[in-house]
């Protein structure tokens, strides 16, 4: 079980989540994350699982502040290409580059036993991931993500709402399904 690739990734998952996720990913055969970035988390759950990790991203990054400075300047296909980057040498990881909610669809049918969402931030959005997402997720299955935390107030009340006893490891928040 490794997180040390990951670790060099740039995002903002410190070494006690991407530890989290590790060993998340170890009891978790079929894992889909709603946005993967530059790959932090994408790597360690695809390292450390015996099954895959399916990968849902648009690659445009989001309307936040971070996003745009770090994408400032940069071609259209930068943060993909970094994506494929930190992916190398993995052939458990599966891309769909698109919206979450057309890829939810485009899903439907399929079951995974992890749903890892960190995608936007904002309320509205953060409910229609999960609302999409759920149904996806196996009974038993782990349904989580990232950004539980003050400065994302949208992550919170969009949670809160829909998991009221969900469970949260420093800003990781968590529920595992009933079976």
């Amino acid at each position: 079980m490794s997180i040390e690739k990951a670790e060099k990734i740039f995002g903002w998952l410190p070494t006690s989540e991407l530890r989290w996720l590790r060993q998340q990913a170890s009891i978790h055969q079929k894992i889909v994350e709603i946005g993967s970035f530059m790959g932090r988390s994408t790597r360690v759950l695809a390292e450390n699982t015996r099954g895959t990790v399916t990968a849902v991203d648009t690659w445009a990054g989001s309307d936040e502040q971070q996003h745009r400075d770090i994408l400032d300047g940069k071609p259209a296909d930068w943060l993909f290409k970094e994506f494929k980057l930190n992916m190398a040498g993995l052939t458990n990881v599966a891309v769909m580059r698109m919206l979450s909610l057309d890829a939810a669809k485009a899903l439907v049918g399929n079951t995974y036993d992890m749903v890892f969402i960190d995608a936007s931030h904002d309320y509205d959005n953060v409910k229609a991931d999960i609302e999409a997402w759920l149904p996806l997720t196996a009974p038993g299955g782990l349904f989580c993500g990232h950004d539980f935390h003050s400065g994302a107030p949208g992550v919170m009340r969009a949670v809160a709402e829909r998991f009221p006893n969900a469970r949260v490891f420093e800003s990781i928040w968590y529920s595992v399904l009933p079976r």
